[in-house]
């Protein structure tokens, strides 16, 4: 089987039905085309009789595998021209029965010619048609000559695999032999006396091999009489595998040739014995040939077994009622083992470590597929040196037939599919490797590709497809994703196995970029895919022109960036112009508007533009009349669909869920009779949509929300919409207005909410902003027997709660914002019978917002007995203030309970929490302590009580305490009555903040990991922490004003598991203790806000493990290293990687012996103004290497800051220089010694000299350049020498700010090759661009406060504009140029707010945006994730300066970003 074989059966299939159409033959009858069909039709009968034929040979015989190539083109053509035929005849047919002639769209239809044999010869059909009859003739006159004849499927012979293995080289198949083991041993009660165990898992995953090492085991010796193993494989032949069987239990050969005595002679011997068989590689699908085979079975003795392996979940069900065995991939390390034992005879790489990490990255490349792994160790077994390994590695081995078993192995999986299943997974070869897909995204793409034509009339194309995609999920071709279990994936060798397959017809166009395989594409792709990326230029589409026959555009999205930015030239002369295209997604770019081309579109069937900024679509859209699938879900913006809807005909999913500014829909959507999904519907006040255009919808399916209900003013519309009919509904939402005004009539939403009955398989319903006074009857009917959600929104007017207790299903129940409802009585437990369970599935209750709710009555009026909810699981309770009388509850299975703004008689309402793990406890009214209610708290492992100011102790006797052994998490805050948490226990963490009375700390903590402590000023000073020094590992202290640091750790105590120590606010602490730190481990010192700090710990040199140490707003603190602290040629802090020191006012000198901090990778200096020198020269020897892997130096803020340190170019490692606001600087480089490695530079509000003689040219690896506020006489950036240019060719990020003199960019960036992201501001006198020399390597332009520069971008106004337009990301003042409401792109700006909430500031007061603008700069290299190193030796991408400045152009802190990074690390 060679790469790109062709299955066409399934596509000549529906060619063949397509061809047949009586309605398009009756179309074409005038001219006499149809006679051209039905002759197509016949010959292409001939060649559908010799496709299995040619099929068979096509891996043998060059010429047959021409021919099947040469008649897949033919038959994507044919098609094309048939899907063209059909269309016109749809169109016409559309404007014969159309009403208004002077509608916008009639007008759009007008253009077609009104003869239709002008239409014939102006679009080409004439020499179409020829061209694909010659075609074809030429096609059938082939067959006789390559000898192709009428025939059957047939399969190839395999070689069978057999029971014998070698268990020494079995790697982690332990407990997967171990769970079999179990399996075969266990008694079951099944009255059949054979359990058939099923094997299932993707081919090559080692099912044969665990079914081996099972088999082989001794401990089954003495459990069976009786034992055999028959390979199956791909032909099911009951008396091959009978007769197999019975020579192994007579031990001999059997002449038999007959079935019927086979199975006499097999039941025989196996009656009244314990046997196991094994049936390995079964792929027989049909249960009349199991039932056969397995009836001599049936005479074993009890607790026999039958051991099944297969790739197919379908087999495993038809052959057994116990669940399958699902076999799993190898673990990393296991799949290195197996890889060792194939490719070196050992089990390790001990004896080859030089081998170890390319045996990791094969390992890697094969994703721990046994199969894989052992037949690239074989290969790699005759190869002994890394380069051999390493070419192997990057080798074609994995698509390479004729050098590895792994693609046929896994390509028999695809060689039995049934043909509408195998272009169904050669599709998927669209999806690149790691790709993530959602079922229903697939279905819809297959069936735009007409892969789902419906066999039977009842059976819905969606249907179909979730049959096909569950056939192939069964069958290993897809994963579910370990990420999100909703969505799917496929293993990278079935992905490699989907391109093998799929040949020509499907690319990925990275995979082409990347390859440079530019020019040996074929012309003839019908599927494109490409990964998304944030900015997306003409250049990377311009070679997809050639595809005129693209039936897929199709982007994909490794994770949830947000918008990307697409030049509008791609949709204008690449998108617009594939006239073939089906399946067409846009999704995700910030696209404003869509071109009225989009209608020349007219194949188009699936039409994804989900999460974009469009405002609204084309009218042209309602021109294409194939159209299946139209996605909008998302798009925030958008206010106004097309006005002519009911001409998508053929339309069936309609997604419009989260259009928030959507408020109407068009009349017309009701004659859209084949929708099977509409997630919204808006009822119009007056035209537009009514409510009752639901009626004739019969097919909807899934999940709808029905808005404005309170335009409903006839009962009879309600009526009218069926809800009640339509049975596949089963999630619906009825939303009324939130103004409850006048013009709400209670009564008539009554009955209209009762005219709203849904169909009895809801299982989610939604009410919100309903108006009646009570709700109907049907709303908790037990007839609702499938529901398991309801949720009630601030329904105001209701005073009663609907009978839901004896919903047998529901799950979640949520009332919010009931307004009216004072008190709840029997009537929401429905007519509840003696011993009958109340609420049988609920598992998740919510009451919020009930700010009237005084009473909670029981079962009956004055019953003792407490109300049982026997699942619920959580439970949420808040804002309902009034609340005071409530029965008692159990809650047996609860687990989270959550009360807030509620009296502390809710909690002593509740009882028998015995499950009870998280409880939340925000401001509780008169609650001094938590409950004797509560003594059940048995598993309580997290407690939260916030703002409860009563509160005075947790619990009130010490035999609680005693029960809560899993408490982990204790959490108070803003309680100032607590005096004493000294009873509690804690295993885990205590975090106590603003606890103004709190005296002392728990008496027992010894199990304590993490302590937090703010803000609490009565805690005593003799407080100590001796008990846990051996267990915390975190301690958090702020404004603890009588701080003494030595009584709390004290003096004798070795905190040995502490690696993170926080204090600030603390005015107390003056110096740490004596003799330093008594914290071996620590890794991390923070210290902030201690005003009376003056020095830091004695003896830094004895913290080998401290790695960051923050110092922040200490203005006392004068010198950060003492010399004592610093033996004679010591070591300060040996393995110290990042360093702050900000806000520290009297700070002078940075610390001594600086060139010892080895690993010192990020240095940060801010705000402190006494700073003179950053180095010493003492602190550097003669020609030493000061900071040797210094990574990212930032000083700002430092006004008396004369120089930056000297022998700057020995910085070998420094990657990231920010020098911000120091505006006493004036050299930057003494002597021009600038490190030479700089991958981002800024320079902002420094006297410095001018850039010329900063030599920046030599930079060769600058990427990232900010310069603002400095050097006011730039003009320009040229330099007299023409031959020297400022700035180095290797910068992609350049970012100018408050440049008030700068005229010009147009000259000095001629060398400026790999410039992507330009970011100007507040540069009044800026007039010229360097546009010309940048306008095809530019991905991102931001301009602001440059209003000369405006003027020339305005959009089709202004002399940029040509340019320009083709950088995907433009944006001048904080606007789009692209958004056409815009004031840069011609649009008024009468209004301060745009829809959408976007703010447009007048002229000459614009604001520049730093959010957005700095992530572009961030964002704009495609290598983003090796661009820059950031101070905790994490990536960013570019350099963002911390400025004191009140200007808005520094958008985020560096801290911000960069804390992030440390916070992984700590």
């Amino acid at each position: 089987m060679a790469i790109g074989e062709v299955f066409l059966g399934a596509f000549v299939t529906v060619l063949l039905e397509r061809l047949a159409s009586r309605e398009l033959l009756k179309f074409l009858r005038p001219l006499g085309i149809d006679v051209q069909l039905k002759k197509w039709r016949r010959t292409l009968l001939m060649i559908e009789a010799v496709l299995i034929d040619a099929e068979n040979k096509q891996t043998t015989n060059r010429a047959v595998k021409e021919w099947l190539n040469d008649l897949e083109d033919l038959a994507y053509d044919l098609d094309d021209l048939v899907d063209k035929l059909n269309t016109e005849a749809v169109q016409r047919k559309l404007m014969e029965t159309d009403e208004e002639s002077t509608s916008q769209v009639q007008k759009l239809l007008s253009t077609f010619s009104n003869n239709f044999s002008d239409f014939i010869s102006e679009r080409g059909i004439n020499s179409e048609l020829q061209e694909i009859n010659e075609r074809l003739e030429d096609l059938a006159q082939q067959i006789s000559m390559i000898s192709l004849v009428r025939s059957s499927d047939k399969t190839e012979k395999r070689l069978q695999l057999t029971s014998v293995v070698e268990e020494s080289e079995v790697h982690g198949r332990e407990k997967d032999k171990e769970d079999l083991l179990k399996m075969l041993l266990e008694v079951e009660s099944s009255d059949s006396p054979v359990s058939v165990i099923p094997i299932v898992g993707m081919g090559g995953v080692g099912k044969t091999t665990l079914a081996q090492l099972v088999y082989n085991d001794d401990s089954l010796k003495g459990e069976f009489d009786l034992m055999a193993w028959a390979c199956v494989s791909d032909e099911f032949d009951a008396f091959r595998i009978t007769k197999i069987i019975l020579e192994k239990v007579f031990s001999g050969s059997c002449d038999y040739t007959d079935l019927n005595m086979l199975q006499v002679k097999l039941k025989e011997s196996l009656s009244n014995k314990r046997f196991l068989v094994v049936l390995d590689d079964v792929w027989n699908e049909k249960y009349g040939d199991w039932d056969i085979l397995r009836r001599p079975f049936l005479a074993g003795k009890p607790r026999s077994k039958i051991i099944v392996t297969t790739r197919h979940e379908k087999v495993a069900k038809i052959m057994s009622r116990i669940p399958a065995y699902h076999l799993n991939l190898l673990s990393d390390n296991d799949a290195l083992s197996l890889l060792a034992q194939h490719s070196l005879g050992t089990k390790t790489f001990d004896v080859r470590p030089d081998l170890r990490e390319i045996g990791k990255s094969v390992v890697r490349r094969c994703q721990n597929l046994p199969l894989a792994v052992k037949s690239l160790g074989g290969l790699l077994r005759t190869k002994t040196s890394p380069r051999e390994w390493e070419g192997v590695l990057n080798s074609d081995i994995w698509t390479a037939e004729e050098k590895s078993e792994i693609l046929p192995a896994l390509k028999l999986s695809y060689y039995y599919l049934p043909p509408e299943l195998k272009q169904c997974f050669a599709y998927c070869a669209i999806f690149s490797k790691d790709c993530e897909f959602e079922k229903s995204e697939l279905v819809y793409l297959w069936m735009a590709e007409g892969f789902l034509k419906q066999s039977q009339e009842d059976r819905l194309m969606e249907e179909l497809g979730n049959d096909y995609f569950d056939e192939l999920l069964t069958r290993s071709f897809f994963q579910k994703s370990s990420a999100d279990t909703s969505r799917f994936i496929m293993h990278d060798l079935i992905n490699d196995l989907a391109m093998c397959v799929s040949g020509y017809k499907c690319l990925r166009l990275d995979d082409m970029l990347k390859d440079n395989l530019r020019r040996r594409i074929s012309e003839k792709v019908r599927h494109l895919s490409f990964i998304s990326r944030r900015y997306e230029s003409y250049d990377r589409f311009s070679s997809v022109n050639s595809f005129q026959n693209l039936r897929t555009f199709l982007p994909l999205s490794y994770d949830n960036f947000g918008l990307y930015d697409l030049a509008q030239r791609v949709l204008l002369d690449v998108v617009s112009k594939l006239y073939c295209m089906r399946e067409l997604s846009l999704s995700g770019y910030e696209i404003y508007e869509l071109p009225s081309s989009i209608g020349d579109l007219r194949h188009l069937r699936y039409f994804n533009l989900s999460r974009t900024p469009l405002k609204w679509l084309p009218e042209s859209v309602s021109t294409l009349c194939n159209l299946q699938v139209l996605i909008l879900e998302g798009c925030s913006r958008l206010y106004k669909l097309p006005a002519r809807m009911d001409k998508l005909i053929n339309l069936r999913h309609l997604n419009i869920a989260d259009t928030i500014q959507l408020r109407e829909m068009p009349e017309g959507i009701a004659r859209l009779t084949s929708l099977k999904t509409l997630s919204k519907l808006i009822v119009s006040k007056s035209s537009g949509q009514k409510i009752n255009d639901l009626r004739d919808l019969s097919l909807l399916k899934g999940e709808i929300s029905i808005k404005e209900l309170q335009h409903v003013v006839n009962v009879q519309e309600a009526m009218d919409a069926r809800l009640t009919n339509k049975s596949s509904l089963n999630k619906i939402g009825l939303i009324w207005s939130s103004t409850f005004d006048d013009s709400r009539n209670e009564i008539l939403e009554l009955d209209v909410l009762d005219a709203l009955k849904p169909h009895e398989n809801l299982s989610s319903l939604e009410i919100e902003f309903y108006g009646g006074a009570k709700f109907p009857s049907w709303i908790g009917d037990s007839s609702f027997s499938m529901l398991t959600t309801m949720n009630f929104y601030f329904c105001k007017k209701c005073s009663t709660l609907p009978k839901l207790g004896k919903l047998p299903l529901l799950k979640d129940l949520c009332f919010e914002g009931m307004d009216h409802v004072k008190a709840i009585g029997t009537e929401f437990y429905g007519n509840v019978c003696d011993g009958e369970s109340l609420f049988p599935s609920l598992e998740n209750l919510t009451f919020e917002d009930m700010s009237q709710w005084e009473e909670w009555h029981g079962l009956a009026p004055g019953a003792q007995c407490a109300i049982e909810i026997p699942k619920l699981r959580k439970f949420r309770i808040k804002r309902c203030p009034k609340l005071v009388s409530l029965p008692t509850f159990s809650f047996p299975s609860l687990r989270e309970l959550s009360v807030k703004k509620c009296n502390e008689v809710v909690l002593n309402s509740m009882h028998n929490l015995t499950s009870l793990t998280q409880l939340k406890l925000v401001k509780i009214y008169g609650l001094t302590s938590v409950l004797e209610a509560f003594e059940q708290f048995l598993k309580l492992e997290n407690i939260k009580i916030y703002d409860c100011e009563d509160l005075v102790t947790l619990w009130p006797s010490e035999n609680i305490v005693q029960r809560l052994v899993n408490l982990r998490r204790v959490s108070v805050k803003m309680c100032p009555k607590l005096l004493s948490i000294q009873e509690i226990v804690v295993i885990g963490s205590i975090h106590i903040e603003n606890c103004t009375s709190l005296e002392s700390l728990p008496y027992n903590i010894t199990s304590c990991r993490d302590l937090n402590i703010r803000n609490c000023p009565s805690l005593k000073m003799m407080t100590t922490l001796e008990d846990c020094s051996t267990s915390l590992e975190h301690l958090t202290i702020g404004s603890w004003v009588n701080l003494n640091l030595t009584n709390l750790m004290g003096s004798f105590h070795n905190y040995s598991s502490l690696t993170s120590l926080n204090i600030y606010g603390c005015d107390g602490l003056e110096s740490f203790p004596q003799g330093g730190l008594p914290i071996p481990n620590l890794r991390r010192l923070y210290v902030s806000g201690c005003r009376n700090l003056r020095s830091i710990p004695d003896r830094m040199e004895q913290l080998l493990s401290l790695e960051n140490l923050d110092l922040h707003d200490c203005p006392s603190l004068t010198e950060s290293f003492h010399q004592r602290n610093i033996p004679q040629g010591g070591l300060p802090i040996p393995n110290l990687r990042r360093l702050i020191i900000s806000g520290c006012r009297s700070l002078r000198s940075l610390p001594y012996r600086m060139e010892q901090l080895l690993f010192l990778e990020s240095l940060r200096v801010h705000n402190c103004p006494s700073l003179i020198e950053s180095f010493h020269d003492r602190n550097i020897p003669q020609g030493g290497l000061p900071i040797p892997n210094l990574r990212s130096l930032i000083i700002s803020g430092c006004r008396s800051l004369r120089s930056l340190p000297y022998w700057m170019e020995q910085l070998l490692s420094l990657e990231v220089l920010d020098v911000d606001n120091c505006p006493s600087l004036t050299e930057c480089f003494h002597k021009r010694n600038i490190p030479p490695n700089l991958i981002s530079l800024s320079i902002c509000n420094c006297g410095i000299k001018p850039l010329g003689e900063l030599d920046l040219h030599k930079l060769n690896s600058l990427e990232s350049f900010f310069l603002g506020s400095v050097y006011p006489e730039l003009v320009s950036f040229s330099n007299d020498n023409d031959e020297h240019y400022l700035l180095p060719p290797s910068l992609k990020n350049l970012y100018l700010w408050n440049l008030p003199n700068l005229e010009t960019l147009s000259k000095g960036f001629q060398n400026l090759t790999s410039l992507r992201c330009l970011i100007l501001g507040d540069c009044p006198k800026l007039v010229a661009l360097p546009i010309e020399d940048q306008r095809y390597n530019l991905q991102s332009l931001d301009v602001t406060d440059c209003p000369l520069l405006k003027k020339r971008c305005l959009r089709n106004e202004g002399d940029y504009w040509p340019i320009i337009a083709d950088i995907p990301y433009v944006r001048v003042d904080n606007r789009s140029i692209y958004d056409p409401e815009s004031c840069v792109a011609g649009g008024s700006c009468s209004s301060s707010l745009v829809d959408g909430g976007e703010e447009v500031l007048p002229e000459g007061d614009s604001k520049f945006d730093s959010s957005s603008t700095m992530a572009r700069m961030a964002d704009i290299s495609e290598d983003a994730d090796k661009c820059l190193v950031n101070d905790s030796g994490g990536v960013c991408t570019m350099p963002i300066p911390i400025l004191e400045q009140a200007k808005p152009c520094i958008l985020m802190s560096k801290i911000s970003i960069q804390s992030k990074e440390t916070n992984k690390r700590n």
